[in-house]
This record gives structure tokens, C-alpha cells and sequence, in this order.
């Protein structure tokens, strides 16, 4: 995974490099250039860079971002440097080489050169400047993005970026040589993988255990600030996804008084190439954030007043969390009173009945809910929640702060909140129990269909939602304020053949609600096809064509069989069906078969349900020398006719008078 995602990029710098390097009498590698952008998304070279950082182009063992914000606020001074180290190092060298195979007349030969590396880094550069800063600085109230807030708003200077490397091409590598094909008068190649001694410097005795082989990377540029007018109060927001042993340095300008007011560690958020993270664009509450603590930070007051904020990111490479964001908020307010936390409007108030779907162990609350119930300047996560039922059993917290409660019958909690002073916000009492139960007269599915809701004993009045599930959303959604028990009747519109799921939201005036599927057993059932017919004529001379519609009241797909009885079924065709119509032929109707005939025609649907329509015909009349080739007559019920395309006028003398009866099989 490392290397996939981390020299994507590369292969974009690759592509723009051919357009450099290839000669006029090879445009077919041009094409091959474009195909490897496509392999990575199309579009342009500023679009495929704008979606990387600088960790998708470059994976290193360590590195130290220097950022040093002007005295304006307006741009910074970044100055990194990354140590590749070991198999690394190996790698980088090996997967460039692959990258400029077809490219250039030595790409993909094992070995790599000054100019290929020099070329490629030069283009790292550019890439560089549409890349993705990870770095968010916006001044005003506190914030962790949400809608409408550009968190990571800073970008890179188009001009000046510089990238430089050290020890790309070891020039004193043990199996270096003279390149053997360069457009350079001096050119210096190693392989991408050095011997077993990885004798990567003739000048360093082995025995003292250094790799030869690494690479050091440095990158020079200006940041632009977009989101400072007013630096006394500021958020500085850092991205922190796939980071391995990385450590960022932020020194403001000198400012009386400057001060960290909250830092916290929220996971979730990635940011890079093919980003995709369901469930993970909600915006925390500040404060609320609970880290994994692989992140840290320091502060440092400078000898010229300045603060230097430094920022640790210590995961290690395996184990990559789908995201992360820093947030630190800066102030030059005074520290605030150490206040009692308090409740919010989102908390259930005193005395709130709390639903649950089920007895036994039951989650009441997740740490999204309990975290926008209390406020404290220190933060919701440094909070201490204490609950506890009136039987004395804890409420237990799961890993992730969210709260655990065993429910049988209604039982009484109270919760509270302490800060770090032993500050309460006050105990607050709520009942929880299962406020309901759900019961059907009835399995078969009706429309509407009645639903019977028991209220249990002890419970007030409760607002509750009620629909129908076959696989997908609730739908004929209804809602009712249950007093007592009570007989609802649910429409069942849409639904198809099959079994139906009840759903039940109930809540008591609180934003904590009830959600459960109730299984009653309840289906629908098939309504057979019905089949009519429409018409038929002679085509061709002695094809006799017959035709109709069909409906299935549940929609479902129709198979079609037909027979004609008494007679043989070898010149009777298939059964085509197109959209609602059916029509089936039937060759040489008069070969021995002159009289009266019963024509059967059987639809079944997907559930099994099946009609059989029987047409009575008669072709007594019927005189074979009068129809010619192409002469096609059209017969229909007594109140229906349909053309026939190509049906010519002929007389109705050469037909046959039919007599046509339909009667259910």
C-alpha cells in the first residue's frame, strides 16, 4: 500500500518529463505518456498534483517541517528535510526506474542516472506547487471546519519552490559507472539495488553500521495565508493522515500574550489521492475530539518573545488510520475562569423518559450524542460523565465514551458531569425502558394493513413513527401520539410479493429516539397475471397469428406456454412477450385440423402464481387457395380490433367466421 500510494505522483512527474526528455523522432512514446496519466485518473498535471501531498510523493523514514509564519501573517518560510533510509531507499530508486521504462533509452534497465533523478526531482518540484499543504490557519472563533469553512486554506507560492536531494545517485558507489545511454556529456549511473554489502560510499568502513545507500531530501518555499486579518485569536488546523515520524515547527510572530487555549486530536479525515471516507465529514463539537494519541505537541517561548508550536505525528507506517486532523486554538484573551461545565438544550431534560428498542444490555447514548449535552471551557473530553441506576449498577462506558445501561423494565438513572476542580454540572434524572410493543392481527398483508401497538406499563404518552421494510428505506411512513394501546392501519403501497418488516421510531420529547425492526411474519402475496386476448390474423398463408395483453398486479415479470388441445404442438410456436402484449403462431392450422379449436395460453410470475385463458377458434371456413401470399386480415373480439402491419384489404369472403369465447382454465 506504501508504495502504490506513495509515488503516484512520481508517475505524474514521469509523464510531464517525457515531454522534456523525448526526442522529435519518438512519438509514440509520447502516447505512452499520456496513457500512464490516465492510469492515474486523467486530467491535468496541475488537477493530478492539486489532490496529493508531499508524504504521496516521497514515503520517508523521518522528516522536520520548519514553518516560520511572516510578521505580516500573509505567507511562511517552510524549510523540510526527509531521510529515506534503508529499504527505502531501495525502493524509490527501483520503482523510478520502472516508471521511466519506454520513457527514456535507459528507463527500466535497473539502473538509475544523474540525469534521470535530476530531471525527476526538478519535476517533483513543480508538481509540488498545486500539492496539498495539509495546513489550515483561519483567525476568529474556534472552529474544526464544518460547512463553509476552507480549513486547510493556506497554498504554495508558484515561484521559488525548491527541491534538493542528497545522495540520490552515492557518487562514490562501489558498482557505479559511466551511463551507457545519456543525453549529458557527464552522466554517473548506479543499480537501483546495491549488492548484498550495499557498498554504497567506497569512503565508509562497513563495519560502522551506516547506510550508504539513504537519501536526504530538502524542500525551500513560501506558504500563502489566505485566512488572517486579526492574529489575537486564530486556529491553526494540520492534516495529519499517512504520517510516519513526522515533526512540524510553527513560530508566529512576536505577540503579546499569545497563548494555546485547546488542542485535540480528532480522527476520521483523510486527505490524498482517491479519497474516500463514509461517514466521516461530520464536523466534531470542539472539544470533543478523543484521540488515539499518537499525536503531541509542545509549546516554547523564544528569547525574542516569539511561540514555537511543535506538532508530533508518530504512526507507524503499517498501521495508517483512515484519517486525522490537529486542531490548536490560539488566543491572546485572557485564560478564562474555571467555571462549572453546564448542560446544554441538547441534553434530555430532568425527568425525560429515554426509549430503547430491547431489554438487556443496551447502548444509551454514543459519544457524538453525550458530547453535545454538557459545555465546558476545558472541553467536553477532559469532562468526567458519572452515571448510575437507582439499583446501584454503574452505567458502564464503552472504549469509545459512548454509555452502556442492562434495562429491564423502566430503569431510573442519574448522570452528571465533573471537571477537572471537581466542578458538577448537576444531576439530571431520566427513566429508560422499552416503551412499546408491536403485534399484527394478521400475516397476510393488507393495504392498509393494521398494526396493534401496546404501550408498556408505567410509560407516558410517546410520539411514534410507524412503516413497511422489504430491503431498503421505510416507506407509507405514518406517525401517532400513543396515549394507550392502540390499532394503527399502515398503508402498504409499493410493496412486492414477499415478507414485510414493520419499523418502529419512537421518542419523548428528546432528541434520543427509539429505532427497531419488528419481524411479525407479515408477507404479501402474489396476485396471479390476468391475460387477455386482442386479435389475430393469417400471415403468410397458413400462419395463423394470435395476439393480446397481459398485466401482473405486482408488477413482476411473466413466463408464457401455450397449447392448442387435441392437437399436436409441433406447429405451434413460442410465445413472445414485448412490453405488456403477447402473441404466439400457429403453422398449417388447416392441415388436419378443420373445426373447432381450444387455444390455451398460461402466464405465471416470479412467485409461482400462474392464469390459464382458454380462446375458442374456429377455421372451418377457412379456403387455402383464396389466400395469397401477403393477403392478411386482422379478426377481434367483439369490441376491440388491432392492424397488423402489412395487413393487406382482402375480402372478407376468404375468411372464416371465428367464434371466440374466453373462459379461465
Amino acid at each position: 500500500m506504501e508504495r502504490a500510494v506513495g509515488f503516484s505522483a512520481i508517475v505524474m512527474t514521469v509523464v510531464l518529463f517525457s515531454s522534456i526528455v523525448h526526442l522529435p523522432s519518438e512519438p509514440s512514446n509520447m502516447e505512452n505518456g499520456a496513457e500512464r496519466m490516465e492510469q492515474f485518473g486523467g486530467g491535468s498535471f496541475e488537477e493530478q498534483c492539486g489532490s496529493i501531498t508531499f508524504e504521496d510523493m516521497f514515503i520517508y523514514d523521518q522528516a522536520i517541517f520548519e514553518v516560520r509564519i511572516d510578521d505580516d501573517w500573509q505567507s511562511a518560510q517552510v524549510d523540510a528535510r526527509a531521510w529515506i533510509n534503508w529499504t527505502l531507499a531501495d525502493d524509490i530508486r527501483r520503482d523510478l526506474d520502472s516508471y521511466l521504462e519506454g520513457i527514456v533509452p535507459s528507463g527500466g534497465d535497473g539502473w538509475l542516472s544523474t540525469d534521470e533523478i535530476d530531471a525527476v526531482i526538478l519535476i517533483a518540484a513543480d508538481c509540488l506547487e498545486y500539492s496539498i499543504t495539509r495546513i489550515g490557519i483561519r483567525d476568529g472563533l474556534p472552529h474544526r471546519g464544518g460547512v463553509g469553512v476552507d480549513w486547510m486554506n493556506t497554498t504554495w507560492e508558484s515561484d521559488g519552490m525548491v527541491i534538493g536531494h542528497y545522495n540520490g545517485i552515492p557518487p562514490l558507489h562501489s558498482q557505479g559507472r559511466d551511463c551507457q545511454e545519456s543525453f549529458q556529456e557527464e552522466c554517473f549511473e548506479i543499480p537501483v539495488e546495491p549488492a548484498i554489502e550495499r557498498d554504497c560510499d567506497t569512503g565508509v568502513n562497513e563495519s560502522a553500521g551506516e547506510d550508504e545507500c539513504r537519501i536526504e531530501l530538502w524542500l525551500n518555499a513560501t506558504m500563502t495565508i489566505q485566512g488572517i486579518s486579526d492574529p489575537n485569536d486564530f486556529t491553526i488546523s494540520f492534516n495529519s493522515s499517512n504520517m510516519s515520524n513526522a515533526r512540524l515547527e510553527f513560530t508566529f510572530p512576536t505577540l503579546p500574550s499569545l497563548r494555546m487555549d485547546m488542542w485535540e486530536e480528532c480522527e476520521g479525515r483523510f486527505v490524498g489521492p482517491d479519497e474516500d471516507n463514509p461517514g466521516t465529514d461530520s464536523t466534531p463539537i470542539r472539544g470533543s475530539c478523543i484521540g488515539d494519541g499518537t499525536a503531541s505537541h509542545e509549546l516554547k517561548s523564544n528569547d525574542d518573545g516569539s511561540l514555537t508550536y511543535t506538532l508530533d505525528s508518530n504512526f507507524p507506517r503499517g498501521i495508517w488510520p483512515l484519517g486525522e486532523d490537529i486542531f490548536a486554538d490560539f488566543t491572546t484573551s485572557p485564560i478564562p475562569v474555571d467555571n462549572p461545565p453546564v448542560w446544554t438544550e441538547s441534553a434530555p431534560s430532568n425527568g425525560t423518559w429515554i426509549p430503547v428498542p430491547q431489554e438487556g444490555q443496551t447502548r444509551l447514548a454514543t459519544w457524538q450524542d453525550v458530547s453535545s449535552w454538557f459545555e465546558d471551557e476545558s472541553g467536553v473530553s477532559s469532562l468526567e460523565i458519572q452515571c448510575h441506576a437507582d439499583s446501584g449498577e454503574e452505567v458502564s462506558e464503552g472504549i469509545d465514551r459512548s454509555l452502556w445501561l442492562n434495562v429491564e423494565g423502566v430503569v431510573q438513572i442519574y448522570c452528571e458531569s465533573t471537571d477537572s476542580s471537581g466542578y458538577s454540572s448537576g444531576v439530571r434524572t431520566w427513566n429508560i425502558g422499552v416503551p412499546l410493543s408491536v403485534s399484527s392481527p394478521t400475516k397476510e398483508l393488507e393495504d392498509p394493513h393494521p398494526i396493534s401497538i401496546a404501550l408498556s406499563p408505567g410509560w407516558p404518552e410517546i410520539s411514534v413513527e410507524i412503516g413497511f421494510v422489504q430491503g431498503g428505506d421505510p416507506q407509507n411512513i405514518i406517525t401517532a401520539i400513543i396515549e394507550e394501546d392502540i390499532s394503527l392501519n399502515v398503508p402498504s403501497t409499493g410493496m412486492v410479493p414477499g415478507p414485510v418488516i414493520v419499523w418502529v421510531k419512537a421518542h419523548y420529547g428528546t432528541n434520543l429516539s427509539m429505532e427497531n425492526l419488528y419481524d411479525l411474519g407479515i408477507s404479501k402475496e402474489s396476485e396471479a397475471p390476468q391475460i387477455f386476448f386482442s386479435a389475430y390474423y393469417w400471415e403468410d398463408g397458413p400462419n395463423l397469428k394470435i395476439f393480446g395483453q397481459y398485466s401482473d398486479p405486482d408488477g413482476e415479470e411473466v413466463v408464457f406456454s401455450a397449447e392448442i388441445l387435441g392437437v399436436s404442438s409441433d406447429h405451434l410456436g413460442e410465445v413472445e412477450v414485448s412490453r405488456n402484449t403477447w402473441e404466439v403462431v400457429w403453422t398449417e392450422p388447416l392441415s388436419s385440423a378443420i373445426g373447432m379449436h381450444e387455444l390455451v395460453v398460461t402466464g405465471c410470475d416470479k412467485s409461482g402464481k400462474c392464469t390459464s385463458e382458454t380462446f375458442v377458434i374456429s377455421n372451418a371456413g377457412y379456403q387455402v387457395e383464396n389466400a395469397g401470399e401477403g393477403d392478411n386480415e386482422v379478426v377481434g373480439t367483439e369490441d376491440s380490433s388491432l392492424s397488423a402491419p402489412g395487413v393487406a384489404s382482402a375480402s372478407a369472403s376468404i375468411l372464416v367466421a371465428v367464434m371466440f369465447g374466453r373462459r379461465r382454465g
